[in-house]
């Protein structure tokens, strides 16, 4: 049995049947990292030590936990206590939280390891990390979420945590192959998580599996686990949404976008093309404004006190160009948006789920680049479900992934059609 290539799924039913430990894969993890993060740089921050004697405190108490001895990654813009949380950001190299995040909380408390803290862009935003896609190390992995994106894919680990303002889950999944998921703004408890845009900044999970994202979460809502009932794609009426940016995609996802609805269609699902509301442009600019004011007043400390230590897209563009949106302009946004979300929510009554790009195209070669989001920021807006399935190699050999988006506040809903679209398709 290869332990790297368990699910989270796996590694805590075969650790609770007394098939393996949490010690044995935690060192067959560490030994797959050793080999390939010099290729890869998916981690900021990495005890191997630490991280066996931890399993092995999970070995001698065992519990009832949902993840009882599994390894988790988790994103450098999350606070662990005593361990490192430098934000992608020299500034804060020598932070070391004094709690843990609520999120790593529940992760610890059903039983999880935190294996180490995966790389990410500087304060979740675009100046890239060191990451590489693990299918080509010329070619960007996304971000800003790019160490758990790359670290999930190449088998360091099985989820790991991932955050969202533009489309920093469901891009690096799609870059680097492997299932990224938003979900409903707010389900999960961002406090701990490092400010990018508050309004709708969204913290997810990576992983290789649907199941994991059920499994993960239960642990995240403290919920009882509900394992994924897959729907019936025969009874499933779903939108082809190519959004306004469709001349944006290049034609290798064109044409795998209308593919994904042909081959739906021939499954049984029902299927036809599905338009966004007027004023898609209006909540984009509202959106804009909105995370400009936020994150720029957010980075007030750094912008006053090391402002040398900041990339320069953040010091000579992104902050200062946020700190003129007044107020009202801000206020203004919040309002465009709030509008264009409820509008959005009526015109998706009577349909399951959309499907559309996840990106533009597969990873360019260019690791100065976290990639573009227009197709994730209106989705990021509107508050509900995402999540990019890895479906389909591009003509450079690359992922390219298909996007599903669902209603808010209906997640386990969405994860059962997106798991059903997910085996339709693969």
């Amino acid at each position: 049995m290869d332990l790297t290539k368990l699910s989270a799924l796996e590694i805590a039913t075969a650790i609770k049947a007394g098939e393996t430990t949490s010690q044995a894969v935690t060192r067959a993890l560490l030994e797959r990292i050793e080999d390939r993060e010099p290729d890869v740089d998916a981690w900021e921050y990495l005890d191997p030590d630490a991280a066996i004697s931890a399993a092995k405190k999970l070995d001698y108490n065992p519990s009832d936990g949902l993840i009882h001895g599994v390894p988790v990654g988790v994103k450098d813009i999350i606070d662990t206590k005593g361990i490192p949380t430098t934000h992608g950001s020299p500034i804060h190299k020598e932070n070391r939280p004094c709690v843990d995040a609520p999120c790593v909380s529940l992760v610890r408390g059903a039983g999880g390891l935190i294996m180490g803290k995966t790389v990410t862009s500087e304060f979740a935003a675009q100046r890239p990390g060191k990451t590489k896609n693990p299918h080509n190390p010329a070619h960007s992995p996304a971000g800003s979420s790019s160490g758990s994106a790359a670290a999930v894919t190449d088998y360091m680990v099985p989820v790991a945590f991932g955050t969202q303002t533009g489309g920093s889950i469901v891009r690096p999944g799609a870059f680097c192959g492997c299932i990224g998921y938003k979900p409903t703004y707010g389900d999960y408890n961002p406090l701990g998580v490092h400010d990018n845009t508050r309004s709708v900044d969204t913290l997810g999970m990576m992983s290789r599996t649907m199941a994991d994202q059920a499994l993960m979460r239960a642990v995240l809502t403290h919920m009882p686990y509900r394992a994924i009932q897959t729907a019936d794609i025969t009874k499933l009426r779903i939108g082809v949404c190519r959004t306004p940016n469709w001349e944006l995609a290049d034609q290798a996802t064109q044409e795998f976008l209308l593919q994904a609805a042909g081959d739906l269609e021939a499954k049984g699902a029902s299927i036809a093309d599905f338009d966004l509301p007027d004023g898609f442009h209006e909540a984009i600019e509202g959106f804009d404004a909105v995370s400009g004011y936020e994150i720029s007043r957010t980075l007030a400390y750094e912008w006053f006190n090391f402002p040398d230590l900041l990339s320069d897209n953040m010091r000579t563009n992104r902050i200062p160009n946020g700190l003129k949106v007044s107020p009202s302009e801000y206020q203004a946004g919040l309002a465009t948006l709030g509008a264009y979300r409820r509008r959005f929510a009526a015109s998706l009554e009577g349909w399951d789920v959309l499907i559309t790009p996840s990106a533009p195209a597969e990873a360019p070669a260019d690791l100065t680049t976290i990639g573009e989001p227009p197709f994730n920021r209106i989705w990021t807006g509107l508050y509900g479900p995402a999540i990019n399935l890895p479906l389909y190699t591009g003509p450079n050999g690359l992922p390219i992934g298909l996007q599903v988006v669902g209603h808010m506040g209906q997640d386990d809903r969405f994860l059962d059609a997106s798991d059903a679209i997910y085996k339709a398709l693969s």
